[in-house]
C-alpha cells in the first residue's frame, strides 16, 4: 500500500522468511556459521534457543538459501511439536514421502524412516529434521527424537536434527542425558544492540529497493528502546510507522512516530 510513496519496490518489513532481508548480526552470526558447521560436517543434532521474535526459525531459511548450490539439502520442517510421538515420526515420514498407516507402531515408522533414509543418503541428498517451538517438547516426544538419533547408528544413514526453541530448551534437553550428550552444537539470540538497531533497519529498506533511510536519525535509537532489540518488534513498529507517515504524507520518520506505532501495537494487543 505505502510502498510508491516511499520509493519502494517490497514491503521492508514484512515478517517474512525472505533470506534477502537477513541482516548478520553478532549472535545471529554466531549461530549462522555454527548451523553451518553442524550441516557440512553432517552432525547429528544442534539447538538454537532465543526469546519470541529473536529470528531462530528465520536462520535455517538463510542457511538453505547460502548453501543451495553447494550442498544437497533438503529440509523437513515441524512447526507443531506437540503431536504424540507416532504423529511426529509419522509427519517427518510422510515428508519423506513414506505412504500413511495410522495403525503402524513405533518401531513400524522407525523401521520405514531407517530404509527411506538410506534411500535418500544413497542419492547424496541430506536430510535436516527441523523442529520449530522445540520447547513445547515433552519427555515423550524428546525420547522419540532421541530414538530417531540411534538410526544413525546405520553407517548409509545421514541426517541432521535442529531443534529451536526458547531458552527453557536447554533444561529440558539436560534432563535427558542420552540426548543431551549428543547435542553437537548449541548457539543463542540475543536481542539486537542499538547500533545493530540502525543497521538493520537500513539494511532491510535497501533491500526493499529504497535509497535513503525513511526514518530520522534519532528514530533508531527509539526503535531499540520500543522493541528491546527484538527484530520481530521492530518489523512490527516499522512497518505500522511506514504506514501512518504515507496516511500524513511525512517525508521522514521520527521518534514520535515510532511511538506513535508502538502505541497503537500495545493497544490492539490488550
Amino acid at each position: 500500500m505505502y510502498e510508491t510513496y516511499w520509493k519502494l519496490t517490497s514491503r521492508p518489513f514484512d515478517d517474512l522468511p525472505d533470506p534477502r532481508f537477513y541482516f548478520p548480526a553478532h549472535s545471529h552470526q554466531t549461530a549462522l556459521l555454527k548451523l553451518r558447521y553442524l550441516i557440512e560436517q553432517k552432525k547429528g543434532i544442534g539447538l538454537i534457543v532465543g526469546e519470541h521474535g529473536t529470528g531462530k526459525s528465520f536462520l535455517p531459511y538463510v542457511l538453505e538459501h547460502d548453501e543451495k548450490s553447494s550442498l544437497n539439502l533438503s529440509f523437513i520442517r515441524l512447526v507443531i511439536p506437540q503431536l504424540e510421538p507416532e504423529d511426529l515420526l509419522r509427519y517427518f515420514s510422510n515428508r519423506l514421502g513414506i505412504g500413511s498407516n495410522p495403525d503402524q507402531t513405533l518401531d513400524g515408522i522407525l523401521v520405514d524412516l531407517e530404509s527411506r533414509l538410506v534411500e535418500v543418503a544413497d542419492s547424496s541428498r541430506h536430510v535436516v529434521f527441523v523442529v520449530d517451538d522445540a520447547h513445547l517438547l515433552g519427555d515423550e516426544q524428546l525420547n522419540v527424537i532421541r530414538l530417531l538419533l540411534n538410526l544413525r547408528e546405520n553407517p548409509r544413514v545421514d541426517f541432521t536434527i535442529l531443534l529451536l526453541g526458547r531458552t527453557e530448551l536447554l533444561s529440558h534437553v539436560s534432563h535427558h542425558h542420552g540426548l543431551d550428550q549428543r547435542i553437537a552444537v548449541r548457539s543463542g539470540l540475543s536481542p539486537l544492540k542499538p547500533n545493530e538497531v540502525r543497521g538493520y533497519i537500513q539494511h532491510r529498506i535497501h533491500v526493499a529497493g529504497g535509497e535513503v533511510d525513511q526514518f530520522h536519525e534519532n528514530a533508531h535509537q527509539t526503535a531499540w528502546e520500543l522493541s528491546g532489540g527484538i527484530p520481530r518488534k521492530i518489523n512490527q513498529i516499522c512497518d505500522l510507522a511506514l504506514l501512518v507517515g504515507f496516511a500524513d504524507q511525512l517525508d521522514t520518520l521520527g521518534p514520535l512516530d515510532l511511538q506513535t506505532a508502538s502505541e497503537e501495537i500495545e493497544t490492539v494487543i490488550a
